[in-house]
């Protein structure tokens, strides 16, 4: 197991690692000889003792005890090696920050902001639907399909803080969207690329929400909104245009229009007002035309109980490279 997972660290976080027997054996109490092999090992700079479960892996309660014991003596870090591990075991070690690593390639070294996961070992998924910044930046990914993006990056895309940023990342390789490498001088930079078409948006769309929040209207048109709902339909296939406009703002904007809104529910019987479509995420940062991205389109009138409405618009997504029906 040593042999594989020093070739394993040396590739995705230091190439200088060096995995070697620990002449500190003498200092530790007898009874933790029986369950571990103990190895000394640095790791970006970090000294570090490896622990090897010898063993029926311990429960959660007995490995801190054993911590306890063991920082009696020694003060490196200290990292458990499993040669595999169950979901509950996972979760219960990070939850009390006990750094580890499996010879899979799973790890969790919170000194050195590390936390690699496979996927597969995970439980069903949850997810039921995206958060509206994840659904942005799962659209943002599926139009710029090249792109590899830390979390760093997408922060400036979105207009987010990088914690935010990195939780979506995690949200979308949790659900096996993305795929990332660890690059950068310390090694410890993730940059992630999304899967290939079709499976991006085929796996990832089964997430996906309608964007639309409410539906509010003004007397004119004003600013920079952009055109939404059955008249962007119009105007990417050959359906006619609704009798009245309709655009699409995102909810942190709808202040900028407050001021124009007609709230008298008899103005807005009369039907001669312009639709406004307020949105959870800003379908200005997906569109490169004057109407809003074809996939938030697709999912603004899903709800739309037309069949000839529901033709046309899988008709024109079928056009798409990243869409298989």
């Amino acid at each position: 197991m040593k042999g594989a997972l020093e070739i394993y660290l040396k590739e995705n976080i230091d190439e200088n690692i060096r995995i070697q027997s620990w002449d500190g054996r003498q200092k530790l109490p007898l009874f933790l000889l029986d369950f571990y092999n103990f190895y000394q090992v640095e790791i970006l700079g970090q000294q570090c003792i490896l622990i090897e479960i010898l063993q029926e892996a311990p429960g959660i309660d007995v490995i801190k005890k054993h911590i306890k014991a063991i920082n009696k003596t020694i003060d490196e870090h200290l990292i458990f090696l499993y040669k595999s591990i169950s979901w509950f075991r996972r979760k219960s070690l990070i939850k009390h920050r006990v750094p580890f690593v499996v010879e899979d390639g799973q790890m969790y070294l919170p000194f050195l902001g590390l936390d690699l996961k496979k996927t597969v070992d995970k439980p069903a998924k949850k997810t039921v639907t995206f958060s509206s910044s994840t659904q942005l930046a799962f659209l943002y990914l599926l139009y710029n399909r090249n792109v590899t993006i830390s979390a760093t990056e997408l922060a400036a895309v979105l207009n987010t803080s990088n914690m935010t940023a990195s939780r979506i990342l995690n949200d979308l390789y949790c659900v096996g969207l993305l795929t990332y490498e660890i690059s950068g001088k310390t090694r410890r930079s993730k940059k992630y690329k999304r899967i290939g078409d079709p499976n991006y948006y085929r796996e990832g769309s089964q997430y996906l929400k309608n964007p639309i929040k409410k539906i509010v209207y003004i007397r004119e048109i004003i600013g920079d909104l952009l055109v939404a709902g059955l008249e962007a339909l119009s105007m990417v296939s050959m359906i006619n245009p609704p009798p009245n406009p309709v655009r699409a703002i995102s909810s942190k904007r709808l202040k900028e229009i407050e001021s124009y809104l007609v709230k008298d529910k008899d103005r807005i019987a009369d039907g001669k007002l312009i639709e406004i479509e307020v949105w959870s995420y800003d379908p200005i940062l997906l569109s490169k035309e004057k109407y809003v991205d074809l996939a938030s389109l697709a999912l603004s009138l899903k709800e739309n109980n037309d069949e000839r409405i529901e033709q046309i618009v899988e008709e024109r997504l079928k056009g798409e490279t990243w869409y298989m029906g």
